[in-house]
């Protein structure tokens, strides 16, 4: 039975079937009026399995985070962190703040089904295309405001994002060690990109819902509020009157627990949950007689914060006397959680993860090969993917301008005399890269032929 199932698996998730199985949601079209990360990555995650996802910029300006990179290194002239979170978008230059071009976005959102925006509360508003205006032009439009306060009360104004994000929710606050002063920010704009996924699954809820009823709604989308729902220690404190405090690296239900290095320098993080997990950790260590000191001998007992710390000691001493290659090998048959902490490197060559395909290296007309995060959802038959990388500002106005809203070259020529609809300047991360010769682009040049799709 083993056999059949996994051989099963094999096939349901093979890599090479991918681009011939079906998209959950081809035939959805997203209208991406966002910025930076937080609202990008929504639209980005119904890009990935399916929906036509049109992204509108400022020509010439663009969407800030093209140019915004880690310590200022770019990759052929773009943010590689851009192409992870804006991959298989259309991208077209319209300026709103020409009467025309607030036209041409309120014709986008009528043929949409969805749109998303992340701008100051009621700025959208302001421009004429918020929620408002395109109901009245699509009454069944999903239309979502993603933003760090929420569109009401009293901090409905203040800018922010993730660091605000990630401060007002409790999550820097829970960062750390007990008896510092010291607080981390989660790392990679983790308050960007969770609320992103759980934005969209808010969109698909009411995607859902007007599948059934017919019916649009209006989406304010909280990034603060959302980290929030990632703790528990109000509903703890509510009951307990303590606080949880900071825990550091240790997983305060279970003991021992933590990140702990080894004598090459590496580091293994180990959490024991069970009784049958901390015996068979006494087995490894050699010490047995842990299970029959009072201290340890149940999970309440090991939890006890003077208890844990001491089993915490021991661990580390092990561990500071095995080597990585060796922990590798224990974890295969030791029978308690244990694993290695990956970096970077790790992680984007890592076989497991490439079989998969939570790994892949993208090929791509444009800028050719790039290793990117594959979709974060396994599904067997409407798999999600990489469709191509990011384009330059403007590239496919053209191709929508003309199939979408109809429009001849000539009015194309007459929007961008007027500066309506544009495309990039020599600007990095705006423009394409250098060796790539723009003028034999189809798609960018669009003409009409039925071969660019």
């Amino acid at each position: 039975m083993n056999n059949d199932y996994f051989s099963y698996m094999a096939d349901a998730f093979d890599r090479t079937k991918v681009e011939k199985k079906s998209e959950a949601l081809k035939g959805i079209r997203v209208l991406d009026l966002s910025h930076m990360i937080f609202g990008p990555k929504a639209a980005n995650v119904l890009a990935e399995h399916g929906a036509e996802v049109i992204k509108v910029e400022v020509p010439y300006q663009g969407d800030y985070w093209r140019s915004a990179t880690y310590w200022g290194k770019y990759w052929k002239h773009s943010n590689p962190m851009w192409h992870f979170i804006n991959h298989s978008k259309y991208f077209v230059g319209i300026d709103v703040k020409y009467p025309r071009g607030k036209d041409l976005i309120l014709k986008l959102a009528e043929q949409s089904d969805i749109v998303i925006e992340n701008f100051a509360s009621g700025t959208v508003e302001a421009w004429g295309i918020g929620y408002t205006q395109t109901r009245a032009v699509n009454p069944k439009i999903i239309y979502a405001s993603l933003s760090t306060f929420g569109q009401s009360g009293p901090f409905r104004f203040f800018p922010g994002w993730d660091l605000l994000a990630q401060g007002a929710s409790g999550v820097i606050s829970s960062t750390g060690y007990p008896d510092t002063e010291h607080y981390f920010k989660v790392p990679d704009f983790y308050g960007d990109f969770y609320p992103g996924f759980f934005a969209a699954m808010l969109i698909m809820m009411a995607l859902n819902y007007r599948e059934k009823t017919g019916e649009g709604q209006y989406l304010d989308i909280c990034q603060a509020e959302i980290l929030m729902r990632s703790l528990f220690h109000f509903t703890y404190s509510s009951v307990t009157g303590e606080e949880i405090g900071r825990t550091g690296n240790q997983d305060p239900t279970a003991s021992p627990s933590g990140i702990f290095k080894t004598s090459d320098g590496a580091f293994f993080a180990l959490s024991i949950g069970t009784d049958e997990q901390f015996a068979a950790l006494g087995r490894v260590l050699n010490r047995e007689d842990l299970m029959k000191d009072s201290r340890f001998a149940g999970s309440l007992d090991r939890c006890k914060p003077e208890n844990a710390s001491e089993l915490n000691r021991i661990v580390s001493d092990w561990m500071a006397s095995t080597s990585a290659d060796e922990l590798r090998e224990l974890r295969k048959s030791c029978r308690f959680p244990l694993g290695e902490v990956q970096d970077d490197v790790q992680i984007s060559t890592d076989p497991w993860r490439k079989e998969r395909g939570s790994v892949v290296e993208f090929d791509d007309p444009m800028y050719q090969k790039l290793v990117m995060a594959g979709s974060a959802a396994m599904m067997s038959e409407t798999p999600g993917r990489v469709k191509w990388l990011t384009r330059p500002i403007g590239y496919h106005n053209r191709y929508i301008l003309k199939t979408r809203l109809g429009l001849s070259e000539e009015d194309i020529l007459k929007l961008e005399k007027e500066q309506v609809v544009g495309g990039w300047d020599y600007r990095v991360g705006q423009r394409p890269p250098v060796y790539y010769n723009i003028e034999e682009d189809k798609l960018f040049n669009y003409g009409g032929e039925s071969d660019v799709e």
